[in-house]
């Protein structure tokens, strides 16, 4: 009995003397923010926006076969002055020198567009890593539009509510918007 007390202790006292190894992490971001390497591109991880239309709204599509248009717009933001000439001649078109803080990158946009569901899932959507190296801020920013589908109209039809913030406040959850018709429509 004594000397499996002793023995006990010993395993005790020799595992409390090992020091545990520093593990340092490369894409600690990546890794708060489930995104993904896959290949030359980075994964966003999913998320899903519910609508909720007043009655009128939901008539008004059903009467006119008109759907709606859920629109993420995916950025970021960088330090227009640091990125290289040869990334800025590549991204011209995606660089916004009058953005927040001094610039904004666009990454990436996706649209789902909707009949009768009310229920609109963002999954397995990437942009190139090579964009993202570039962001000084590795938390990217959504933007939630939501509008009609101009079936019925070449106007818009609705007025919902946006959803914005930081993919670390988005990612792997479900938000919902609340849309009516624009008053001129009514």
């Amino acid at each position: 009995m004594i000397s499996a007390i002793v023995a006990i202790l010993f395993v005790v006292l020799f595992f409390a003397t090992i020091k545990p190894k520093k593990v340092e992490m490369k894409n600690e971001k990546l890794e708060l923010l489930h995104l993904k390497i896959v290949g030359d591109s980075v994964e966003i991880p999913w998320f899903e926006i519910e609508l909720k239309l007043s009655e009128e709204a939901e008539k008004k599509l059903k009467d006119g076969n008109e759907t709606i248009i859920v629109k993420a717009f995916f950025d970021g933001i960088t330090n227009i002055e640091s990125i290289p000439k040869k990334y800025k001649r590549k991204y011209k078109d995606r660089i916004d020198y009058k953005g927040i803080f001094g610039g904004g990158l666009h990454l990436t946009q996706h649209s789902i567009e909707l009949t009768d569901k009310r229920l609109a899932r963002f999954e397995n959507i990437r942009f190139s890593k090579e964009l993202y190296d570039l962001l000084d801020n590795k938390d990217i920013l959504l933007l939630i539009n939501v509008f009609s589908g101009r079936r019925s109209s070449m106007n818009n039809l609705l007025d919902f509510d946006i959803l914005q913030g930081n993919m670390s406040e988005i990612q792997g959850k479900r938000f919902t918007l609340n849309g009516k018709l624009i008053r001129y429509v009514q």
